[in-house]
């Protein structure tokens, strides 16, 4: 990638999150949030992100979720993985999931097993699932196989 190339899409990185942290600031929380089922593992936190995600401007929603994806903090990425689990609407949603199911964390690839079956609408969610059964660690398979099981 040429120099010229990283810095754009380094200001639109940028740009992208400053738009997405003042639209999660302002967002207000939602009264009701429809979930199929939520994940055991679901916390307090990863609801409210799922509301606040579900209030965004769709490219705004879409772009908090990619920095989130993106974030070397595993804490972020665990807490969009299980905000998944939860059912709203989220542009780029099967890109999304795809990518945190190869996350480095066992937990994290748990939480998104777990978010392909919740949002489970395509063949890419079950080759996700898929994927995840022959997962290296047992709660990711088990979490996968919770999925495909049902």
């Amino acid at each position: 990638m040429s120099d010229r190339n990283h810095k754009s899409w380094a200001r639109l990185r940028a740009l992208v999150s400053n738009l997405t942290i003042a639209g999660l600031a302002t967002a207000a929380p939602a009264t009701a949030l429809a979930a199929t089922e939520p994940a055991p593992a679901t916390d307090p936190e990863a609801r409210g992100l799922a509301q606040r995600l579900a209030h965004l401007p769709s490219i705004e929603s879409m772009g908090a979720a990619a920095e989130l994806a993106l974030s070397p903090d595993l804490h972020e990425r665990q807490a969009l993985a299980q905000a998944l689990a939860w059912s709203f609407p989220l542009p780029g949603e099967q890109a999304v999931i795809e990518h945190l199911a190869s996350d480095p964390s066992p937990d994290v690839r748990a939480a998104a097993a777990r978010a392909a079956w919740v949002r489970r609408s395509s063949t890419l969610d079950q080759r996700v699932l898929h994927r995840l059964l022959g997962d290296e660690d047992p709660e990711v398979r088990a979490a996968a196989w919770l999925a495909v099981s049902r």
